[in-house]
């Protein structure tokens, strides 16, 4: 499947908190990317002679659509540039493996316009150079701005577009697709990049006005990993961003109308009246038990009204018969295994 993607110009980013010290960032924030763009600008014009003209030319391209496209280096290397780009539109077609098209930005389009114009890019190979080469001129040029190599490398670099697609509020889905990330372990990495920041910014822009919400339940944002189907019924196995496995069942055509994918962004809803909490962790026929500690209790004479929190620091509420929780003799503080059955889960798309 191909993907289109229109990719907004990048904006200034700000600092983390604690300042603008460069070091103390996991990742190039908008603005470092910006300065670092015009690093390259300036190291490609200050050539002396018309052949470093040219090795600096096609260096600053590769900068460029990784910068910019979000292209693997690998994909960039073996890119035939002027047959996969449209140097009117700006729409560059990245062939198998990761197979997707993506809108470049026109801040970026004059100069490869420029570069592309040159005869020697009429060559199939005139992005070819050794890996290892190519990360050391980036490694240099980062150096030159006091920057860390670990970030201005071309897999740094090429998250950081995502993260910047994440910050303008582009979804999860688009930005995946926009990296051509088709495996877990590929979404999983960058989820983990720069102390998860990815993961921060997917959590941060999760509206807490959703349905999902309004009607009570506890919610988790997570990836599809895994889908059954059966005569009258689908698994559908979600890993939240936090790591715990979770299988909900539905309906068949509940299912099938969600139009589910693997890799798909989804949130799960875990009802709080359907969580059972044990002293101990007994196996059973539910999903669980998850370690917890007990945060609030508040009891009534029928129901008691609870707010969890597992160890990732998710809070969890639940709704327990009082008699039954009595003889767990909990206060806050207390340590607790909770469990539910896959039909206590509802997915939420979209």
């Amino acid at each position: 499947q191909r993907f289109i993607i229109l990719a907004k110009k990048a904006c200034h980013g700000k600092s983390k908190e604690g300042g603008g010290n460069t070091l103390a960032q996991e990742h190039l924030t908008g603005e470092m990317l910006e300065q670092l763009t015009l690093r390259w600008e300036a190291w490609e014009a200050e050539a002396g002679t018309t052949a470093r003209k040219i090795a600096r030319a096609r260096l600053h391209l590769l900068f460029l659509l990784i910068r910019y496209g979000g292209l693997r280096l690998g994909e960039a290397l073996d890119l035939r540039v002027r047959e996969a780009l449209d140097t009117v539109t700006g729409m560059l077609h990245i062939p198998p493996p990761g197979a997707r098209d993506v809108l470049l930005p026109l801040s970026c389009m004059r100069h490869i316009r420029r570069i592309l114009s040159l005869p020697e890019a009429a060559d199939d190979n005139f992005l070819h150079f050794d890996q290892g080469f190519v990360r050391r001129k980036f490694y240099d040029l980062a150096r030159a701005l006091r920057l860390p190599s670990s970030m201005a490398g071309p897999r740094a670099l090429r998250y950081a577009r995502g993260l910047e697609l994440l910050e303008l509020h582009v979804p999860f889905d688009v930005v995946q697709a926009f990296l051509g990330q088709q495996k877990t372990a590929q979404i999983s990495e960058f989820l983990a990049f720069a102390g998860g920041e990815a993961k921060r910014i997917v959590r941060d822009s999760a509206s807490r006005t959703t349905a999902a919400q309004a009607e009570g339940g506890n919610t988790f944002m997570g990836i599809v990993t895994a889908m059954e189907t059966g005569m009258r019924a689908a698994r559908i196995e979600v890993t939240t961003f936090s790591d715990l496995v979770l299988s909900t069942l539905c309906e068949l055509q509940a299912f099938m109308d969600m139009e589910l994918r693997l890799n798909q962004v989804v949130t799960v809803v875990m009802d709080p009246e359907r969580i059972f909490l044990s002293a101990e962790k007994t196996p059973g026929g539910m999903q669980g038990p998850f370690r917890a500690t007990v945060l609030s209790l508040y009891r009534e004479v029928v129901e008691s009204f609870l707010v969890l929190e597992l160890p990732d620091g998710t809070r969890v509420d639940a709704v327990q018969e009082t008699a039954a929780l009595e003889r767990l003799h909990l206060r806050p503080g207390s340590p607790v295994f909770l469990s539910f059955p896959a039909r206590g889960l509802r997915l939420v798309v979209g």
